[in-house]
């Protein structure tokens, strides 16, 4: 009988437990739904920078709308770049100084 009565007292406070800690205890925290990622990113320029903060290349236009696609070595010179016109000026060069 005391088994018995022991088995009924502890389903008892299981579910005695339950009830209270659902009603009683504070606000359960439930993570944000996840936002779809934007499909079209819109920026002027962009520039890639390395650890240090230094400007490693630039994916923008120049002063005449031209586009511009250009990579700095270590030391800030240009090693590649691709323009919009044969002989254009890169607003990167601005960045390497």
């Amino acid at each position: 009988m005391n088994r018995k009565l022991n088995l009924g007292l502890s389903i008892a406070a299981g579910l005695l437990g339950g009830f209270l800690s659902h009603y009683i205890s504070p606000e359960l925290v439930h993570g944000q739904t996840q936002a779809e990622p934007p499909k079209e990113i819109r920026a002027q320029s962009f520039v890639l920078v390395s650890a240090d903060g230094k400007a490693a290349g630039l994916f923008g236009f120049d002063q005449g709308g031209q586009a511009n696609v250009v990579l700095l070595d270590k030391t800030g010179k240009v090693l590649w770049r691709a323009s919009g016109k044969p002989n254009g000026i890169p607003l990167a060069v601005s960045l390497a100084k």
